[in-house]
């Protein structure tokens, strides 16, 4: 039997279920402090930039249920680890994200070992992802569900020196810069 357990931030119940509609300014907060959450976790810590948040719109699969012709918006944040990872220690940096997943009471839906990565979703339907790349690059990123539309977001593009806006224009989970911060514990060998 799966007991849930209820944490700051988190709304109380299954999967997917929210107390109240959020809009994306919210979702955009709420990515943010999980991804906070989830980098605080890491010990020793990772040097890590922003990637660039993203937002837009789905439709919904036909037939899906009612109001199935409703679109539903989404948005995303990132970060790129710029800490250097050895082969030899991702799956301890992996290992360590998802358990740390596991005790906030997030389920773990994929552990993949090529590319090496993990993702879980959240009781409110937010998804997290930690992958690597070909080149050791990194990315951490967290995906609301389904949300009201906001007129305007936090964090818009082009607003300098504001959590969340990258440094560049471009960028994104393929464009994830291969890293450059050397660690002892991280970047080791054995």
């Amino acid at each position: 039997m799966q007991v849930w357990q209820q944490h700051p931030g988190e709304p109380a119940g299954p999967i997917g279920v929210r107390e109240a509609p959020a809009d994306q300014a919210d979702a955009a907060e709420h990515c943010e402090r999980l991804l906070r959450d989830t980098l605080g976790a890491i010990r020793p810590a990772l040097a890590w930039r922003y990637g660039v948040p993203g937002a837009g719109a789905r439709l919904p699969a036909p037939g899906a249920g009612p109001g199935d012709g409703d679109v539903h918006w989404y948005v995303t944040r990132s970060r790129h680890i710029t800490t250097i990872i050895s082969a030899a220690r991702r799956r301890a940096l992996l290992g360590t994200v998802e358990q740390h997943w596991r005790r906030r009471g997030r389920v773990v839906v994929t552990v993949a070992a090529g590319p090496p990565g993990v993702s879980a979703v959240t009781r409110s339907g937010y998804r997290l992802a930690l992958g690597f790349g070909p080149w050791g690059n990194a990315w951490l990123t967290a995906a609301s569900p389904g949300v009201l539309h906001s007129e305007q977001l936090p964090y818009p593009l082009g607003t300098p020196g504001v959590p969340g806006v990258p440094e560049a224009p471009g960028g994104g989970v393929d464009a994830a810069p291969v890293p450059e911060v050397r660690c002892p514990f991280w970047t080791a060998l054995d």
